[in-house]
């Protein structure tokens, strides 16, 4: 995944990692002769990883002790482009070491030639790598969460969020620049960079580079950053400085020094500056740690300043780099003594990278959780009023990946959240660098057209008057255009008319006289993408006589058939389900009185087909009164027979012709064309309803319980 002198080095903690790495393997180098070794102890990785490369070439194994010193200098020479971030290098040496059975005497090289397939996103392999360690150390709770990061590494990139990640091309370089910090007022961004130009003339040993410092880029009016300046004395100093924060006003800063002497280790420190006027006084160091190698560093201030969480490798943590907290007294004006966040937050790898985000959400990179390789940002939230916070999240792909992802802020937070964040995933400008990316998520546009259209024939309304109420509260008075429509999109402010996670009711308010009114909904909740929703709403003309859904009578009876057990569905009929619809048009339109009309075909005599028709329309009256408790009063029953025949539209192509169904032209087609014989007597056995009148008043109490 990552070295760890390399994790520490985004914070400028040189000598912290240094002691992490070099200090195991001392004891080891006692067997070198020679310049691999030297090389090792100095820190020259670069030259130390060549060295042992051509010190095991050149070695053949022959017998068992020499197959095992050649496996040992493949090995070191892995370790060695592990911590100079070259994953294949290092993949390629772990894997010569493994052909040569390392693994008998250094279990962990396995680990680490699965670490190095992770950080180039190879994660099937390394998954491999992983279990055969598990078989070699079953009870290594870090290798589980690796394997099981493997998995979700796959779930994440597959349902990946719909954030935008950009490398921030114009202050980024070759050298390391991360961490950024956005003053309070938005015109300014700090973060840390070992750029050329640091307050330090030398070199430091353990990168090449320059020392890291503070450095600072103004943003102008446009939204351009200026060339990045070094902040000035005394905040940086020839010693690295790294994370910082600043408090709300802007006016106190705290960040990370780690002291650099020779053949000394001192532990990194958080310091405090005051601003005055332009200039910032002398910084004072926080009393945090516990012995003077132990490193404290990236610090994150509460809003109101009297929070301070940071990373530290302090006794009384759960392993690795934790995450701890300490409190601001102001009578006593000193810090308390620092408290470990808990395992619930830190585990046995490191925790760090601390920011206190919106909401106060803890955010924070770790590789101790389960994650998509490297450092990944996880969102913890906090508890009630307490200084707790738990269930970290991982922010997924492609906000984390499989390289090192950390330090995040956001510059703008909600239905469209704006920030930046630290990586050297693929795509940073040098070689292995970190760099400063930002990330956007786009807003979930939703568009809507709504369309008022005749019932019956489909024509466009013009001038309806629609009305679109949100549950959140928004409400548009709208009107259809020439075209029957009323499209909603974006509003000259720039807002939405329609935004996701509410539920929406329309309602035709206005139209035409001879027009009834029509009601819908929809809802935007879990809309994830942008969307278009169409809404089309049906308004009857009550100047004409409306069909209703099939009703089916058996032959030559008006008891409304019903047939629910044919197999086939398309030919299953409930006749009552069809007069529903009357029922729901008179429960919207309180005040409405219908004549029911039905009509038969012309088999069987007039006098007869007239009783009949009769007889089914009273059947249509008895459901809607007995079985749905409609007020007869509002319902009309009347026969017509076969004296007002159907007329059929039928469509071919582009053309529809009107086909009048008189009983002289189906009855020519009882030979010639059975099927279609049938077909228009169906449709001449109709029922339909005729708006008579809006007179109708309910009694007083009529809809509630007690009536």
């Amino acid at each position: 995944m990552k070295s760890l002198n390399i994790v520490f080095l985004f914070i400028g903690l040189m000598a912290w990692g240094y002691s992490a790495v070099a200090q195991p393997e001392r004891a080891a180098t006692r067997n070198y002769s020679g310049e691999a070794g030297r090389m090792w102890e100095a820190g020259a990785y670069a030259e130390a990883a060549e060295a042992f490369k051509l010190a095991a070439e050149k070695i053949s194994p022959k017998n068992e002790k020499a197959r095992q010193k050649k496996a040992y200098y493949t090995y070191m020479s892995g370790r060695c482009y592990e911590l100079l971030s070259e994953h294949a290098a290092a993949e390629q040496q772990y894997e010569k070491a493994i052909l040569l059975r390392y693994e008998q005497f250094e279990p962990q090289v396995f680990m680490r030639a699965a670490e190095m397939q992770v950080a180039q996103c190879n994660h099937a392999d390394a998954k491999e790598n992983y279990k055969k360690y598990l078989k070699l150390d079953p009870n290594s709770d870090i290798a589980k969460i690796r394997l099981e990061s493997c998995d979700f590494y796959a779930e994440a990139t597959e349902t990946p969020t719909k954030h935008l990640v950009s490398n921030v091309t114009k202050l980024n370089t070759s050298s390391f620049d991360y961490a950024t910090v956005m003053a309070p007022r938005g015109k300014e961004m700090y973060f840390t960079s070992s750029r050329p130009g640091s307050m330090g003339e030398e070199t430091d040993p353990i990168t090449a580079e320059s020392y890291m410092d503070l450095w600072v880029s103004k943003i102008d009016r446009q939204g351009n950053w200026g060339q990045p300046m070094p902040v000035e004395e005394p905040i940086n100093s020839v010693h690295n400085e790294g994370t910082m924060c600043f408090d709300s006003r802007g006016k106190t800063i705290w960040f990370t020094r780690c002291p650099s002497e020779p053949k000394m280790q001192l532990g990194c420190e958080i310091y405090m500056a005051e601003q005055r006027g332009s200039k910032w006084d002398d910084p004072v160091k926080l009393e945090l740690k516990d012995h003077d190698s132990t490193n404290v560093g990236h610090p994150a201030i509460s809003p109101d300043g009297k929070t301070l969480i940071f990373a530290s490798n302090m006794a009384g943590g759960f392993g690795g780099v934790d995450l701890w907290m300490s409190t601001y007294d102001r009578r006593s004006d000193s810090w308390s003594l620092p408290v470990n966040l808990g395992e619930e937050i830190n585990t046995a790898q490191d925790d760090m990278f601390p920011t206190w985000g919106p909401e106060d959400n803890l955010y924070f990179a770790s590789d101790g959780h389960v994650g998509l390789g490297g450092l990944d940002i996880y969102m913890a939230t906090k508890i009630g009023d307490q200084n707790k916070w738990e269930n970290p999240t991982n922010l997924g792909s492609p906000m984390n990946s499989c390289r090192d992802d950390y330090h995040i802020i956001y510059t703008e937070k909600g239905k469209i959240e704006r920030g930046y964040i630290s990586s050297n995933r693929n795509g940073s400008k040098g070689n292995n660098s970190q760099d400063i990316w930002d990330f956007y998520l786009p807003p979930v546009l939703v568009d809507v057209m709504i369309l008022v259209s005749d019932l019956d024939d489909g024509y466009p309304i013009e001038g309806a008057k629609v009305k679109l109420v949100g549950s959140g509260g928004s409400s548009y008075d709208l009107v259809t255009d020439a075209s029957g429509q009323i499209n909603l999109g974006e509003k000259p402010d720039g807002t939405r008319y329609v935004e996701p996670g509410e539920t929406w009711t329309l309602e035709v308010e206005g139209v035409e006289k001879s027009y009834l009114g029509a009601n819908d909904n929809f809802t935007t909740e879990g809309i994830g993408t942008n969307t278009r929703v169409i809404r089309d709403l049906k308004v009857l003309n009550i100047e004409k006589p409306i069909r209703l859904p099939e009703v089916r009578y058996p032959l030559g009876s008006a008891e409304l058939l019903v047939d629910t057990t044919n197999e086939d569905l398309s030919q299953r009929i409930n006749s009552k389900d069809s007069l529903n619809y009357l029922y729901d048009l008179l429960m919207e339109n309180p005040n409405l009185i219908v004549e029911l009309v039905s009509h038969t075909d012309c088999r069987g005599s007039d006098a007869a087909n007239m009783r009949l028709s009769k007889a089914r329309a009273e059947s249509c009256v008895r459901y809607l009164v007995e079985e749905k408790q409609i007020d007869p009063v509002r319902l009309i029953p009347k026969g017509l027979g076969e004296t007002t025949p159907a007329t059929y539209k039928e469509i071919v192509g582009t053309d529809t012709t009107e086909i009048l169904l008189e009983c002289n032209m189906i009855n020519q087609l009882k030979n010639s064309d059975k099927e279609l014989f049938e077909f228009y007597h169906q449709i001449n056995r109709r029922t339909e309803c005729v708006i008579l009148s809006f007179d109708y008043v309910p009694p007083v109490g009529e809809g509630t319980e007690e009536n």
